[in-house]
């Protein structure tokens, strides 16, 4: 069975790139501030949470979606990550990269963690902008042991499409 080619989206310059960040309350100043350490412009940012609308006669052309969602228990965050893309959909490109970063509700993050969840934030976005499969970012042993204790931590990093 062959596969149909993937529009893949250009690299996304991060100190030029319209982002929206959305998510739980309690994480979107963790969320702002990973950004802001990553080097996105505070100015080109727009933050959304997840209970709030937006505005619809406002529509932006934003390439970069981060969605943060805290799951209670052992509820499946997956539905609710999709359900706040199709919120804030008004706002992106059609092609837009959306990344969504799912927290466990006991998991608290610390620094360390912050830092690791930028980091794999990143490796997502340069995944999606590869021109092709092989020339998709490298994870190193230490990329992976810091994805490996994301996951021991209960924060998942995933990207979805529209």
């Amino acid at each position: 069975m062959a596969r149909t080619p993937r529009e893949r989206h250009e690299p996304i310059d991060l100190a030029t790139a319209e982002v929206v960040l959305a998510g739980s309350q309690e994480l979107l100043p963790v969320l702002r501030a990973a950004a802001v350490r990553a080097g996105v412009d505070a100015t080109r940012m727009r933050v959304v949470g997840v209970d709030d609308l937006p505005d619809p006669h406002c529509s932006a052309e934003a390439e970069l979606a981060v969605i943060a969602i805290r799951r209670p228990g052992e509820d499946p965050a997956f539905h609710r990550a999709h359900e706040a893309a199709e919120l804030i959909a008004p706002l992106l490109a059609p092609n837009a990269v959306r990344v969504v970063i799912t927290v466990s509700g006991v998991t608290r993050l610390a620094p360390k963690v912050e830092r690791t969840l930028t980091s794999e934030v990143l490796h997502q976005i340069g995944a999606a902008s590869a021109s092709s499969g092989f020339k998709r970012p490298f994870r190193n042993l230490r990329d992976r042991l810091g994805v490996a204790g994301l996951r021991a931590s209960g924060v998942r990093v995933f990207r979805i499409t529209a």
